[in-house]
C-alpha cells in the first residue's frame, strides 16, 4: 500500500456504511429472480461487458422462445447470435450457451449446479457469475465482484487491489460474510446511478461524506 493511500475503515463503519447505501437499493438490476435459477444463469452470462437494459431486453426476447437447455440448444447457434444482439460478444456468448446447455443436460441432468466448483466447469461461467448464482438462487454467501463492485470497494478505500478477482478475495476477509449476496445488488446499482466510472455524481450521493474518493479526479 502507497504512503498516500489512507488507512481503511475499521469493519464497523464499512458495515455502517455499506447498510446505509443497501437501504437505497433494493432490488437487483438485472431482470432475474431465485426461483429462476436457469434464467439467472443465462441473464449473467449475458450480462458480461453488456449495460444491464440491453442485457434484460436480449433476456426477455430470449425467454418469449426459449427457457430450458433444451429449448436453447433447438435454436441455430447463428439464430441465437442474432437473438441476444446486441448484446457484447453476443457469437461468443451463443456459442457458450450451447456448450453450456449440453453439459448441463448431459452431466447434471438439466439442473442447475449448486456449488461454485461445479458451475466453474461450465462453458461462460466465471467466478463472477457463478457467484451470483450461488447468491441469487440458493442463498449461498459468496462475493460477486464485476467492475462496480470493484471500483467502488478501491475507491472507498475498503481494499487495495489491481483486479476483480483480487477484490473477491481481499472483500471476503474485509466484508462480514452476512452481507456478501447483498454486496453486488447494492454497489451495481450505486455504481450505474451515482458512482460512476468517470465523473461520478458526488453531488447526489447520499453516503458521500464518508467517501475519501480515491482516485476521482473529476465530480459531479
Amino acid at each position: 500500500m502507497s504512503q498516500d493511500y489512507p488507512r481503511p475503515p475499521s469493519k464497523r463503519a464499512a458495515t455502517a456504511f455499506f447498510n446505509k447505501l443497501a437501504r437505497l437499493y433494493t432490488t437487483h438490476p438485472l431482470d432475474v429472480t431465485a426461483d429462476e435459477p436457469f434464467r439467472v444463469l443465462v441473464g449473467t452470462i449475458l450480462s458480461s461487458r453488456t449495460k444491464d437494459p440491453v442485457t434484460n431486453a436480449a433476456i426477455a426476447r430470449l425467454w418469449a422462445v426459449a427457457r430450458t437447455p433444451e429449448d436453447i440448444l433447438a435454436i441455430p447457434e447463428q439464430q441465437l447470435a442474432e437473438l441476444i444482439k446486441p448484446v457484447g460478444f453476443h457469437n461468443a456468448k451463443a456459442h457458450n450457451l450451447h456448450g453450456m446447455c449440453e453439459m448441463l443436460i448431459n452431466e447434471f441432468s438439466g439442473e442447475i449446479p449448486r456449488t461454485q466448483e461445479e458451475l466453474l466447469q461450465l462453458p461462460g461461467v466465471g467466478r463472477k457469475v457463478a457467484n451470483l448464482v450461488l447468491n441469487i438462487c440458493f442463498d449461498i454467501p459468496a462475493i460477486c465482484v464485476d467492475t462496480h463492485v470493484h471500483r467502488i470497494c478501491n475507491r472507498l478505500g475498503w481494499i487495495c487491489t489491481d483486479t476483480p478477482e483480487q477484490s473477491e478475495f481481499a472483500l471476503m476477509e474485509f466484508i462480514e460474510e452476512k452481507h456478501w449476496a447483498t454486496l453486488n445488488r447494492v454497489l451495481v446499482n450505486h455504481g450505474q446511478q451515482v458512482c460512476n466510472p468517470v465523473s461520478p455524481w458526488c453531488s447526489r450521493c447520499q453516503v458521500s461524506s464518508q467517501c475519501p474518493r480515491i482516485g476521482v479526479k473529476k465530480s459531479r
